[in-house]
């Protein structure tokens, strides 16, 4: 039997010496999780996932995706179950920063972790209230807001509607998420529009009917959350979103703007959107002052969006004979969300 050379030998020395350097130096890195509200599949979290590895993409960090899924799976078993797997995770891998994007993520993970002594989180896409996840007094929490464009909306709707023609009629689904734009779009003063009713609706015939319900009573439809659409009282599958969009486009003859891209990628008309490159781009940039500088999340000042983004599509704007705003469609185009 031949002994192994010193040659051999030398090598066989290098390679575990660099495999040990390597687990070393991977362990060793910061550690970045961010824990997504929704599925990897919804435009608005890929686009996040854009923002947030613009800035860290190039950093010697390790970073983690982790999906709740909670548009497609609303019912409590499955989120509690969802929350406490994101848990587990965070148990297990013990990030430095967390960050949660969307109110979910929050509610169902961000909020038992206030206050631990080497967790930090960045939150982003947050429309509800801090104090109902203890955000308000924690030292270990900064992070971005999600404010609907409400002026943005408002102005583009003047704009496309004749004068004469500016009632509203506002619908959405029962989503936590709903529930909130529902209360910041009913608190709003839409003046020289009006709002004439906002309705949540639970199952597809609930939406069937406030959809036909606007027909007399209004001149736009404001369509915002419809992920979570039961199909019946008896069916709690949900209704897929864009089946519930090309139903509403074929039964209405009102135009649609909404405040969600995915209602324009579901075959809809036009939306006024916060912009989600912004939400990942910022809540990835708090996170690098957190690492690299050391500035405790306390001493980071919440930030609010400034950036929007409009989608339109083109056939739903001539199906209506609007007159789109030249600057409309030339913003949409240089976006990418012209179709």
């Amino acid at each position: 039997m031949n002994r192994p050379g010193f040659n051999q030998i030398m090598i066989i020395v290098f390679y575990v010496t660099l495999c040990i350097f390597l687990v070393g130096f991977n362990l060793s890195k910061p550690r970045v999780l961010v824990i997504h509200s929704y599925d990897p599949d919804y435009s608005w979290v890929r686009d996040v996932n854009h923002g947030i590895s613009e800035v860290l993409g190039k950093k010697p960090f390790s970073v983690k995706y982790f999906y709740l899924d909670t548009k497609r799976h609303p019912d409590t078993g499955y989120m509690s179950n969802a929350g406490m797997a994101a848990g587990n995770l965070v148990g297990k891998w013990k990030p430095g920063v967390i960050i949660a994007v969307d109110d979910e993520a929050q509610m169902l993970v961000g909020k038992y972790f206030v206050n631990h002594p080497s967790i930090n989180i960045v939150f982003a896409g947050v429309e509800g209230i801090l104090e109902e996840y203890g955000y308000d007094t924690a030292v270990n929490v900064t992070g971005i807001f999600e404010k609907i464009q409400l002026d943005a909306l408002r102005d583009t709707m003047v704009q496309i509607l004749p004068e004469g023609r500016r009632r509203i009629a506002h619908i959405s689904d029962a989503s936590q998420s709903a529930l909130i734009s529902g209360g910041e779009i009913n608190s709003y003063t839409w003046e020289p529009l009006e709002l004439k009713e906002s309705t949540r609706c639970k199952t597809f015939d609930d939406w069937k009917k406030a959809v036909l319900k606007a027909q007399d009573n209004a001149d736009i439809l404001l369509l915002t959350n419809y992920h979570s659409i039961r199909r019946s009282p008896g069916d709690k599958s949900i209704v897929p979103p864009r089946e519930i969009i090309q139903w509403t486009e074929q039964n209405s003859r009102l135009p649609g703007i909404s405040c969600r891209e995915t209602y324009v990628e579901d075959g809809g008309m036009m939306a006024v959107c916060a912009s989600p490159q912004e939400q990942g781009r910022a809540a990835a940039e708090m996170a690098l002052e957190i690492v690299e500088k050391g500035v405790k999340p306390r001493d980071i000042f919440f930030r609010e969006n400034q950036l929007y983004v409009m989608h339109i599509r083109e056939s739903a704007v001539k199906s209506r004979h609007l007159a789109m705003p030249k600057t409309f469609e030339a913003f949409a185009r240089a976006t990418g969300h012209y179709y």
